[in-house]
């Protein structure tokens, strides 16, 4: 039995992450119906900012989520200000596929950039919590998977209150729910696409260094992630916040429980029959709302 509980603990920890990430894929097609291919890879180039900050610096890296965070969201506001929003000018469809072509051609881009200028061995940071884990009883926690776990929690929850409380948050769900009609109150509509673009890269510059302690770093990793974080996105609920945290959680849970049973393979068989299951018999997600 507490194989088993060890096994449903570190799905939990490690979905609390795969959460994060998810969640910044999830908000921009929820207000901009775009979906950024690239999510995975910017993930990466985060990990390998965070990893240049601390071996050049030796910060902690559950502080340079700070840093990281500041510098991903200026990238995402900048991508968004300069390129997306050229593209979106263009095109009429609700869900434009230039911009999933764009964002596939700059995870490419970005992928090979990064194995051209490091090259292929991943890479990996020794920090005073590797290795460390909290027993209670015959259960073991990692305890860098557990502060990247409450890390990436509060930050979630801090963004779902911040879009039910805030001005600014009332204003991306207005124009998520209705451009239109959110124009016509008087929202800038750029604006909000820009900043709201700027929080989901954020989010993936955090989670890059909440990953950061316990995975290793390689021009490649980018791949795996965005397969997870479309999963979770359709799992949860496309634009919904805290159905990309279950979702996270769930996947979590079915990679270990698979890799346990089965092996890794299966597991991750698995979490691809889940995703095709899910677009059959639900696909607006566990969360989702229809769309109209």
């Amino acid at each position: 039995m507490s194989i088993y509980l060890q096994s449903l603990i570190d799905g939990l920890l490690i979905g609390g992450v795969y959460a994060t990430i998810a969640v910044g894929l999830s908000l921009a097609f929820g207000v901009m119906r775009i979906i950024n291919w690239a999510q995975g890879e910017l993930l990466m180039i985060s990990m390998f900012i965070s990893y240049w900050i601390f071996t050049k610096f030796g910060i902690d890296p559950y502080l340079i989520i700070f840093l990281t965070s500041a510098v991903m969201f200026g990238i995402g506001y900048l991508l968004q200000n300069t390129v997306l929003s050229n593209i979106l000018a263009r095109e009429t469809a609700r869900e434009p596929v230039s911009v999933l072509l764009f964002t596939a051609g700059l995870g490419m881009f970005l992928s090979n950039g990064v194995l051209a200028l490091v090259g292929s061995n991943p890479v990996s940071v020794i920090t005073r919590y590797s290795g460390k884990m909290i027993q209670a009883g015959d259960i073991y926690i990692s305890l860098p998977k557990l502060i990247s776990f409450v890390i990436a929690l509060i930050c979630t929850l801090a963004l779902y209150f911040f879009l039910q409380k805030s001005e600014m948050g009332r204003a991306i769900r207005a124009t998520a729910q209705n451009r239109r009609i959110a124009t016509l109150m008087g929202i800038n509509q750029k604006k909000i696409y820009n900043i709201a673009f700027g929080i989901s890269i954020a989010l993936v510059g955090l989670s890059g260094s909440l990953l950061l302690p316990y995975y290793t770093v390689s021009y490649s990793i980018g791949a795996t992630f965005s397969f997870k974080s479309f999963v979770i996105v359709v799992l949860g609920g496309k634009g919904s916040v805290v159905g990309a945290l279950a979702g996270g959680l769930i996947v979590g849970i079915i990679e270990k429980f698979g890799g346990l049973i089965f092996s890794d393979t299966y597991a991750q068989m698995g979490v691809f029959i889940i995703f095709v299951l899910v677009l059959l018999f639900k696909p607006n997600g566990l969360m989702g709302e229809k769309e109209m």
